[in-house]
């Protein structure tokens, strides 16, 4: 089941989302400013109309636009020819919405034909420049970028104009002629930190990330306390996977200011990517308590939690965040993870219902459909749910995963021959896919076509398939579509008891095996059989032998016996020596009964509980060797064991038959 954050990090290929630190617009103060120096607005008291003009304009500024408009008409009515006072007062009716009266305005300015504005200051330029601003913060940044591209026809080295420009292009996602416009900035104001801050936004926006640095780290040597500086070199240092230095970076622009929002963020994607998910919950939650519309945060959150098991919070932080925003752009993604939670819960009927909405978003997304398939056939959909998964496998022709559900769906269905299709489009697709052939050789069985079912359930089993191994033993063993071949049924048997997960393939591959020795020891079997179960105990032997534990110091086979003179038993070896005595091998069941015995200094003690279980079990089967050991055991009355061992002795015959020790 994998949960999915934006492809921003696929870290979830990368770690996704993460929040950049853009800069505010500013209006006053200006670069000049900042550096100390003030842009004074040259004296205009020589001319009365012209101080009208210049309180027009501190009025605009400052918002007091009924007053503005009363200075601009009254230097107008002062001097009849000032095409300054129409230009701003057209800027200034604009503003207020009285498009008539700009027209009207600008008309008058354009009849005066101004050649340029005034060489001591740009006014016009200076205005366009704030009204810019104020549209800007309105949410009308295409027509803030007119007037600001306004001012620099007026003024073309108005640096504040091409910072603002900069940022304008990328806030509309468009980096290249930002990173012009803030290189014209630089060419005026080198030393302004804001525009390298932004600058390295707009390289980072480029995937110029070495330029990026670059920028920020000349911002940080203008202005060391820079937090969004600190904040996006961490960015960096997140996406190279540089986590320990990714959260000193984002800590220390929370030092210098605690509320960033970015910083604290960052902090919670940094601790989730290097897996200490627990501690990534609280940065995150954080960032939320600061803006509590960061669906990105909830996003991660959420996942964190369901890595936690905790399906429940997940799926409420999902819902919150589709509630908080459900236009958001990461919605597809909380409508998948939501649909991911609620599958997990069992609640099937919303699950459909959040992978629809996924579909519905985002049709052209393979997984969507994939998942939607996969809930409609968990409501037995079967017809929809094939319709889903076409789908997907129409969008991603590659994926195996795909036509091994259809083949399910068609197979509830009993369309067999289509089901017999879809595996075999898996297996073509992904060779190794373990439950593609099982299902393929299980549909054709149920075809009557047992010859052509071998080959793919052999597959399977050899791939790991405990269902696949235990098929195969029974058909084996009872000549089910096969020809009866018992030496091959207790191999399978033997590896089912091992790889499977089920307790009911594992305990009756266990019992049947036990049934075997059962039978040999207590000559049950006529002596054809009696060889096969002797030549199929000798495969297993064989199996054990070529899986032997990687840290064994010596056992080999010589002259087709094991030989155990020199092995330390480990846990892995001990477990290892089990199997072999339980697969008939005499000298094993000898090293058994010595380390029982005698153990063996600082790897094994005496009377270990493993080894006491052996020789009980198989004694219950006649074992004649373990019921030898058995009697022994049994008449130390000192024995704290003892009454296992009187137990045991139940299955054994009247006599010792078998070799002494």
């Amino acid at each position: 089941m994998n949960l999915q954050l934006p492809p921003y990090l696929t870290v979830y290929g990368a770690i996704g989302g993460i929040t950049l630190v853009v800069g505010l617009l500013v209006v006053f103060p200006s670069y000049a400013e900042e550096k100390g120096a003030s842009r004074e607005i040259p004296s205009l008291a020589h001319d009365s109309a012209e101080e009208h003009l210049r309180l027009g304009v501190d009025f605009f500024l400052t918002d007091g636009l009924d007053v503005a408009i009363e200075e601009f008409r009254e230097a107008a009515r002062q001097r009849p020819g000032y095409a300054d006072a129409y230009h701003n007062l057209g800027v200034a009716l604009a503003k207020t919405g009285d498009l008539t009266g700009a027209l009207g305005a600008w008309s008058q300015a354009e009849r005066l034909n101004v050649q340029a504005v005034s060489l001591r200051y740009h006014l016009s330029a200076l205005v366009s420049f704030n009204y810019g601003i104020s549209l800007v913060r309105d949410g009308r940044l295409k027509e803030a970028m007119e007037q600001w591209q306004g001012a620099l026809r007026i003024q073309p080295d108005f640096p504040e104009a091409h910072y603002a420009l900069g940022l304008g292009y990328l806030a509309a996602s468009n980096p290249v002629p930002a990173v012009a416009h803030l290189q014209e900035t630089l060419h005026h104001a080198s030393d302004w930190p804001n525009v390298h801050e932004a600058l390295g936004l707009a390289y980072y926006e480029s995937h110029e990330y070495v330029l990026a640095e670059q920028a920020w780290r000349q911002a940080l040597a203008l202005k060391p306390d820079f937090p969004k500086v600190h904040a996006n070199l961490g960015l960096l240092r997140l996406q190279e996977g540089n986590y320990q230095e990714a959260i000193r970076h984002s800590r220390e622009a929370l030092t210098l200011q605690p509320e960033l929002v970015a910083a604290h963020y960052n902090v919670g994607v940094a601790l989730f990517a290097k897996g200490d998910e627990a501690a990534s919950v609280q940065p995150l939650e954080m960032a939320l308590s600061l803006d509590s519309r960061l669906t990105s945060a909830r996003l991660l959150l959420g996942v964190v939690w369901s890595r936690m098991g905790n399906w429940a919070q997940a799926a409420s932080i999902w819902r919150e965040a589709l509630r908080q925003d459900p236009f958001a752009p990461d919605g597809v993604w909380l409508h998948y993870n939501l649909g991911l939670a609620m599958a997990a819960m069992g609640n099937v009927n919303e699950a459909v219902t959040e992978f629809l909405a996924v579909a519905g978003h985002r049709p052209e997304w393979a997984p969507g459909w994939s998942q939607l398939g996969s809930a409609l056939m968990a409501k037995r959909q079967w017809g929809r749910a094939v319709d889903a998964l076409e789908t997907a496998a129409r969008l991603q022709p590659g994926w195996g995963h795909l036509h091994f559900s259809m083949g399910k769906a068609h197979a509830e269905q009993g369309k067999l021959s289509q089901a017999v299709d879809s595996f075999q489009r898996a297996v073509e697709l992904e060779p190794r896919f373990v439950d593609g052939w099982f299902h393929l050789g299980v549909v054709l069985r149920a075809q009557n076509r047992s010859d052509e079912a071998v080959e793919p359930l052999r597959l399977a089993a050899e791939g790991g398939s405990a269902e696949a191994q235990s098929l195969l033993a029974s058909m084996y063993a009872n000549g089910n579509g096969v020809d009866r071949n018992m030496p091959l049924a207790m191999l399978w048997w033997f590896r089912s008891s091992h790889t499977s997960i089920s307790d009911e393939i594992t305990q009756t591959a266990k019992d049947q095996l036990s049934h075997l020795r059962q039978g040999l020891h207590r000559h049950l079997f006529p002596p054809n059989d009696r060889q096969d179960v002797f030549t199929g105990f000798g495969l297993i032997r064989q199996d054990l032998h070529h899986h032997a534990p990687l840290h064994r110091l010596s056992a080999q086979v010589v002259n087709g016996e094991m030989t155990w003179d020199h092995v330390t038993p480990t846990g892995p070896v001990l477990a290892w020596a089990i199997e072999h005595a339980l697969a008939l091998d005499r000298s094993a069941q000898h090293k058994l009964h010595a380390w029982y015995v005698e153990g063996e200094v600082g790897r094994l003690v005496p009377a270990d509980p493993q080894i006491r279980t052996y020789f009980i079990r198989t004694a219950k089967e006649g074992d004649p060797f373990s019921c030898q050991v058995v009697r022994t055991f049994a008449a130390d009355s000192s024995n704290p064991s003892s009454a296992d061992w009187q137990t045991a002795l139940k299955g054994c015959p009247e006599q010792p038959v078998g070799p002494r020790f």
